[in-house]
């Protein structure tokens, strides 16, 4: 079943979040999570008597608000524990993270930056894992790194916002990967490329609707499969040309979801695999261990 939690706990947990944040020295007072404030302050007490017309009103800016303040907790959840100290990278992509426009719908070419940090920000937390074997080095020279059982795999990470854009940011991840390779000595090091294609499998942020939590998470799956299949050309053609320490690509579809059997909604990750063609059974097993750590709640 996919995990449910009241709004009331969603406010008070983003709260608990914006708290760590601003002790980091994030600047909250201005910009998208102040707004995500008062928006799920507003919806934990109203949702419940809000009007069609109203709750239609309100969506857009609902939907944003409720997928960026699961983000925002969950890194908080997977670092607090962590030394400011150790979290310097991950500081700097929140600083820029909390810009942008409020709503996501409203995001262009030129104003996709803030997001884009905060999914780097998020796949260093949500890789963080050190109880199951899976940690994120989090002073990496790439996006972020990670280290599964001792193994370092280096991360680029690339929110893809349309089709188009998608072989220049792969070749451009594989190239930064390349350039980790060269200061990173060790022949056991390994990239992988992370993507968001949330916007490409979603461009209008629709809210996805299932009868039950099994319909939901097979369509979700179906979604990113068919993404694989439609795109796996490109991936290989582009890897056969790289290092071949470049494994493979994992990709994440997030939105807004409700399952019509709890009449609720609620915020979906998906995460594939898309390892190249000539990829060792050891380094396909690598990636599917970081999609599980990805996909696990905390």
């Amino acid at each position: 079943m996919i995990p449910a939690n009241s709004f009331s706990n969603i406010h008070q947990e983003y709260l608990d979040a914006m708290k760590w944040m601003a002790n980091l020295g994030i600047s909250i007072q201005s910009g998208r999570t102040s707004n995500y404030e008062k928006v799920i302050g507003y919806w934990k007490d109203a949702y419940l008597t809000a009007s069609i017309e109203e709750a239609n009103q309100a969506f857009p800016d609902f939907v944003s608000s409720l997928l960026e303040i699961v983000e925002f907790t969950r890194i908080h959840k997977a670092l607090q524990d962590v030394s400011p100290l150790e979290l310097t990278s991950v500081i700097e992509k929140l600083k820029k993270a909390v810009n942008g426009p409020v709503n996501i719908v409203s995001e262009t070419q030129k104003s996709t930056a803030a997001r884009n940090f905060l999914f780097e920000a998020s796949v260093a937390a949500m890789a963080h894992r050190p109880a199951r074997s899976v940690e994120a080095i989090l002073n990496a020279r790439s996006d972020t790194g990670i280290k599964i059982e001792g193994r370092k795999i280096w991360v680029e990470c690339k929110r893809v916002t349309s089709e188009q854009a998608l072989e220049g940011n792969l070749r451009k991840a594989c190239s930064q990967l390349q350039e980790t390779f060269k200061t990173e000595i060790g022949s056991g090091h390994r990239g992988i490329v992370a993507m968001d294609v949330s916007k490409i499998l979603n461009p209008k942020g629709d809210l996805l609707v299932a009868k039950d939590d099994a319909e939901l998470t097979r369509t979700l799956a179906r979604l990113l499969q068919d993404f694989a299949n439609k795109h796996s050309g490109l991936w290989q053609r582009v890897y056969a040309e790289k290092s071949r320490k470049i494994i493979g690509t994992v990709f994440r579809l997030s939105c807004l979801a409700t399952s019509e059997a709890r009449k609720m909604a609620v915020q979906c990750s998906q995460w594939a695999v898309s390892p190249r063609a000539d990829a060792t059974t050891a380094d396909v097993q690598i990636q599917k261990r970081l999609v599980e750590a990805l996909s696990q709640d905390l």
